[in-house]
């Protein structure tokens, strides 16, 4: 399908880029305030306890503290973390500071001092006598009778719940007669997932600089995701009126979901700029960036039941999910999981079970994929153990059964349902399976006699944010935008949506430019804050492109449809008969008659008709499904379980790629995130004392470039009828089936099947040999 656009679809450089590389863009730990106090957090040396006292006499005596402050000195709110579900659904299980600790590293005291070094001398002059108490670190442990409560209660909304045997939610839907499907089935597979806990490791470390200014208000710069949620998270924290607190925009230098909460620091910075009347920042060490983020680890049972020709006659998932010892976003992460099982193939008989428990271990993010690369590692591993139980191509098998066009997949949980207009799926498949070769998959051997040679795939989706017809009972989706004119011709875009690295905002640039005929370069976006922009939930679901852009495109056009009544006037010609390219409105009839946009834009100031402005706040109606296939070609040494990732392919359908240098690059990144979660990340805790035992980068290790195979990227022919332009998702989709991929290459190679994750040496090595045996 012909690119018909001029400025979509193009290659642009991130409207930021130059002034990155120059060192000229200013991040949230860039940000300097006179008079700032520094904030350092003493944090728990024991996984469970609770603290009979603290004495902060000491650290009040040492020159240059401004204040300690304890669980006795703040406001006994429950702590609102997430802003993304509706309040009445929303999950409370915590206040800024607490008379008991539920995890190593968990909060115990803040330090106000007037450099970070007598901060940190401060937090070795608090006395705390602990009473530890017995913890549990796994998740199936956690609900055992015999385990220690981490917490006895809770609120959903503002309805106090009982916690029992840890459980913080559970769930179960039906669909179709289960039972019955299992019997019609020739063969049925059943086997149990587990995945890990890797960090999202983004490079800037989570810092925020509260400044308090007249009348009990106070600026906000932090590291978020949205400045509209961090207001509200911080506004309902510390119980005091939303217009009091104002959330200044910032670059991320990375998120992948470790900023889509509030954490505790946040507001524990604002209740001491309110207490001392002067800036407080605060700052995470690279360990407390560990301690604070991390993908949820589950354990998945899968049962399917499949006919021989390879039609599902049912499926079953339970899952167990580890939430830490804080629940920011309730269950949301199992059900996410559980509706993204459901999604990935036709079948009519489906059951999900789930529960969500607490574990005495730091709290977890929705790191890139939300549940999903939990719910492919499981679906997608299965898949080729079905294939080669039934002497089928697994290729052929997922082409066979995969959701399509006319049917509905759930984009969060089973509350969220679209129908899936756009599907590229089988043009990603097969000309993936070209260019990785997969007919030459059954020649395994290389010139190196134990190095094996093997190559796997697996396809899957992602939302594209969280939007559907009807909305929703528990999330939040909707976008705003204002635009407007200035007189030299140039239109200038404000918007809250986090840009996080991935090029969202530049996206919105090339969408204003398309639709008001003005070249890239000619849009300028602000940045703004939560008292000038319009409400726009996190950036997160992949629903930057989507979501928001619906919201800009549509302010765009309310824009450009002022502009057309106003070169009416003046050129005289109806609108209908009014186009706007190369900076100019023109007739589309008439040749001699036209008139460049800044001289429309003089005229109406000239004449007092106004400002051209355009603004629009959209819920999106869908949140359609960006396809994914994931091939790679690896080598497996067979005396050391080194596993070589030496060839990949990434197939993506996103609709009509808005910047095609954004898209490949997340689709590049996808798999390098990918291939980190299925070989090497993975954060390790002390079984006994909960102990984080690799808490920085020296320990926890990441693919670097030397480590990074070729990517190939295919980008399908496809338009998304719904989205701007014709534009879908493409950020977290393009991780999720990474890691089965190469669990199946590995199977290809050298015939074992790991089922749970990271997959290192060790675990292959163990494998051969069990196999040899």
């Amino acid at each position: 399908m012909k690119n018909t656009f001029t400025v979509v679809g193009k290659r642009h450089p991130k409207i930021e880029a130059v002034d990155k590389v120059t060192g000229q863009l200013k991040y949230c730990g860039d940000m300097q305030f006179p008079k700032t106090l520094h904030v350092r957090i003493l944090r728990s040396p024991h996984a469970h306890a609770n603290i009979l006292s603290i004495d902060t006499s000491r650290a009040l005596q040492l020159k240059g503290v401004e204040t300690v402050i304890t669980h006795a000195d703040v406001p006994k709110i429950p702590t609102m973390h997430q802003f993304l579900h509706l309040p009445t659904v929303m999950y409370f299980d915590s206040f800024l500071l607490e008379s008991k600790v539920r995890h190593f590293g968990d909060r115990v005291a803040a330090v106000a001092a007037e450099t970070p070094e007598i901060a940190e001398e401060a937090l070795e002059l608090i006395d705390v006598i602990y009473e530890p108490l017995p913890a549990v670190m796994d998740l199936t442990d956690s609900m055992s009778p015999a385990s220690p409560a981490i917490h006895t209660n809770a609120w959903r909304g503002e309805n106090p719940i009982e916690v029992s045997h840890n459980i913080v939610d559970q769930a179960e839907e039906n669909f179709g007669n289960v039972e019955q499907g299992f019997a019609e089935a020739d063969l049925i597979v059943e086997n149990t997932y587990k995945t890990s806990r890797p960090n999202p490791a983004p490079l800037e470390r989570t810092v925020v600089t509260c400044v308090p200014r007249s009348n009990g208000r106070l600026d906000v710069y932090g590291t978020t995701q949205s400045i509209h949620a961090m207001r509200k998270n911080i506004a309902a924290s510390l119980g005091i009126p939303l217009h009091k607190v104002n959330c200044h925009w910032n670059y991320l230098g990375g998120a992948f979901g470790a900023h889509i909460h509030t954490g505790w620091i946040e507001p524990i910075c604002a209740f001491l700029a309110l207490k001392t009347g002067r800036p407080v920042r605060g700052e995470k060490s690279r360990e407390e960036m560990f301690l604070a983020y991390g993908r949820h680890p589950m354990q998945i049972r899968l049962k399917t039941g499949v006919k021989k020709d390879g039609t599902f006659t049912a499926i079953e998932v339970d899952i167990i999910d580890d939430t830490g010892a804080y629940a920011f976003s309730g269950g949301s992460k199992m059900k996410l999981t559980a509706g993204f099982c459901l999604s990935m193939y036709n079948c009519a008989n489906q059951r999900i079970k789930g529960k969500t428990v607490y574990t005495n271990t730091p709290s977890l993010c929705a790191m890139r994929g939300a549940g999903n690369p939990q719910a492919h590692w499981a679906v997608e591993s299965q898949i080729d153990i079905i294939a080669d139980r039934l002497g089928l191509d697994p290729l052929e098998l997922r082409l066979k059964n995969h959701i399509r066009e006319g049917q509905t997949f759930y984009g969060q949980s089973t509350d969220v349902v679209c129908d899936i207009i756009s599907c590229g799926t089988e043009e990603v498949v097969n000309k993936g399976a070209a260019a990785i070769g997969w007919s030459t998959r059954s020649h395994t051997d290389t010139d190196i006699p134990y190095i094996k040679r093997g190559i796997g795939m697996a396809r899957g989706f992602h939302t594209s944010g969280a939007g559907s017809s009807k909305p929703s009972k528990y999330i939040l989706d909707y976008a705003g935008a204002i635009i407007k004119m200035t007189e030299d011709g140039t239109a200038v875009l404000m918007n809250a949506s986090a840009d996080a690295g991935g090029g969202n905002r530049s996206g919105y640039v090339a969408m204003v430019a398309e639709e008001l005929g003005l070249g890239y370069e000619d849009v300028i976006l602000a940045d703004g804050d939560t008292n000038t922009t319009l409400f726009d939930v996190p950036t997160h679901a992949s629903r930057g492109n989507y979501g928001t852009g619906l919201a800009v495109l549509q302010a765009a056009k309310n824009l450009k449809q002022r502009l057309l009544q106003w070169a009416s006037l003046i050129l005289e010609v109806p609108v209908d008969n009014l186009a706007a390219e190369a900076g100019k409105i023109f007739a589309t009839d008439r040749e001699d008659k036209h008139i460049s946009i800044r001289e429309l834009v003089e005229i109406a100031q000239m004449r007092s008709w106004g400002s051209a402005v355009g603004e629009a706040s959209v819920r999106p109606e869908a949140c359609p499904p960006h396809f994914i296939a994931c091939f790679v070609e690896v080598h497996v040494d067979t005396r050391t379980g080194i596993v070589r990732v030496v060839n990949t392919v990434s197939g993506a359908d996103v609709g009509t790629p808005i910047n095609l240098n954004n898209v490949e690059g997340q689709m590049t990144g996808g798999m390098h995130m990918g291939l980190g979660y299925a070989l090497l990340e993975e954060t390790y805790f002390d079984p006994r004392q909960g102990h984080l035992l690799n808490p920085g980068f020296l320990d926890y290790k990441m693919l670097t470039f030397a480590d990074m195979p070729p990517v190939t990227t295919i980008i399908a022919d496809v338009i998304e009828p719904t989205g701007p332009f014709g534009a879908k998702g493409v950020g977290e989709g393009v991780t999720n089936p990474v890691a089965p991929a190469v669990a199946n290459a590995i199977f290809n190679a050298v015939g074992i099947r790991l089922t749970d994750l990271p997959m290192t040496p060790e675990k292959i090595l163990k494998a051969i040999h069990a196999k040899g045996n």
